[in-house]
């Protein structure tokens, strides 16, 4: 019981620094990402502003893509989104890892889905763990770009973060099953030994009492078939009757 204790301990504690140093990696990230835009943006307002249609938003909105372009992302699940509202809605402006690849979806800003951009979206800075656009947990780390009027989002999918431990809690579990039954073998091949002569012991006191008994009960049969008084003699010289049987009883009438 000890050991499963020590391992769900371990294992909790290994999850907990893992969590909290991967919470640190997304924060960074989604604050390095909107200083970045945040620096394009102000580049592109300075020394070209009337060279694209849009200006200076489409011009930094082109350049972000393009670079996304050549991002996968980090993980297995790991991904970086950026959105604006629009009226009621969240507009994703990348295209997203899972999902609606190439055509991500809006979805509504009152709806319980993309909570992390939600927030970023109000201008507010943090971590989370929330529904992303898929319905799926995420550890995310949001942030606002209040010049573009855009969020931020760094996230992974908190399934990613477990399973590890989720596979470390079973080995470990298997591992302590194994040295809890080890134990009990060990235990057994040294008692057993113990237990098996403690138990022919036992049988053979059994036996001996049996034998002394029988041997009791034909020692007071022969003595009740004598004709005579078997007498003790004593330091003194007197004699005096240790045993009177039956037959000697009924003739002499003896007490």
């Amino acid at each position: 019981m000890a050991v499963c204790v020590l391992s769900v301990t371990l294992v909790w504690l290994l999850y907990d620094t893992a969590f909290e140093g991967q919470q640190e990696r997304l924060v960074e990230t989604a604050q390095s990402q909107a200083r970045l835009i945040e620096a394009i943006a102000h580049f592109n307002a300075k020394h070209n502003p009337c060279d694209m249609p849009g200006g200076t938003f489409v011009a930094t909105l082109s350049q972000i893509i393009d670079a996304h372009e050549h991002y996968k992302g980090f993980g297995e699940t790991g991904e970086f989104t950026l959105a604006r509202r629009e009226g009621e809605q969240i507009v994703f402006l990348l295209r997203h890892r899972h999902f609606d690849l190439e055509n991500p979806q809006p979805v509504s800003f009152k709806s319980h889905l993309a909570e992390p951009m939600r927030q970023a979206l109000l201008g507010r800075a943090g971590t989370m763990i929330g529904l992303d656009y898929r319905g799926e947990w995420v550890l995310a780390a949001y942030e606002p770009v209040p010049l573009l009027k855009l969020g931020i989002v760094a996230k992974i999918d908190m399934a990613e973060i477990r399973a590890p431990f989720i596979r470390m809690g079973w080995i470990a579990m298997a591992i302590s099953l194994l040295i809890i039954v080890a134990a009990i073998w060990a235990f057994l091949r040294i008692v057993d030994p113990i237990i098996i002569r403690m138990i022919k012991t036992k049988t053979y006191l059994r036996t001996i009492l049996e034998y002394s008994n029988q041997l009791t009960e034909r020692l007071s049969s022969i003595v009740d078939s004598l004709p005579v008084i078997p007498y003790t003699c004593k330091a003194e010289g007197d004699f005096v009757a240790t045993y009177v049987g039956k037959n000697i009883k009924e003739v002499t009438g003896y007490e």
